[in-house]
């Protein structure tokens, strides 16, 4: 399993599982927006040694793909209990992430070993102070170029948290119906 470091954490990186499913036309076409694909796939799982981003950014393209693993979380597992185990920790660590990345007003990440860790420490000792870097983004130019994003940087966070809310919803409440039928199938025989 290929490590992921995040800012200052290291999380144990599951979702990087996803860099693999992103290459299926299937799942692809599955995503929330079709351009997420490109974000994901070059950005969030670049192959860069340092990748950075937006908090905003981050958040809203993973809380839109936990969202989607939610939805079509049966037809990507089945009944497998072990894929099942799998996918709800790759939805757990993307959510980890994007909650740890609101901390943040722009991100850095790298997936690898201590090598590339190292080499992310040495990005972010220089960077400012999480206020400053978010003052630096309230400058002008800076909310211009947030106004004129190309639509693969599509940012949007709350509207993705609430996706993600729903479906995680839809999801238990999938769960809640089929032990339900579980049961009643249980009691008949």
């Amino acid at each position: 399993m290929t490590n992921l470091y995040f800012m200052h954490r290291e999380f144990s990186g599951h979702s990087w599982a996803v860099s693999e499913m992103l290459e299926d036309d299937d799942f692809r076409k599955s995503l929330t927006f079709e351009d997420s694909w490109y974000f994901l796939h070059y950005r969030f799982f670049g192959r860069d040694c340092v990748c950075s981003e937006t908090s905003a950014t981050v958040q809203t393209h993973l809380y839109n793909l936990a969202a989607v693993l939610y939805r079509d979380f049966e037809k990507l597992v089945g009944d497998d209990v072990s894929r099942s185990e799998h996918f709800l920790s790759i939805i757990t660590e993307l959510v980890e992430l994007a909650e740890y990345s609101s901390t943040f007003p722009v991100c850095l990440w790298g997936y690898g070993d201590e090598t590339t860790r190292e080499f992310l420490d040495g990005w972010l000792a220089p960077l400012p102070s999480p206020e400053q870097m978010a003052h630096v983004l309230k400058l002008p130019h800076m909310t211009r170029h947030e106004l004129e994003r190309i639509p693969y940087r599509y940012s949007e966070p709350k509207l993705s948290l609430k996706r993600y809310r729903n479906e995680l919803a839809d999801y238990n409440r999938r769960c809640k119906l089929t032990s339900k039928n579980d049961q009643r199938a249980k009691n008949k025989a």
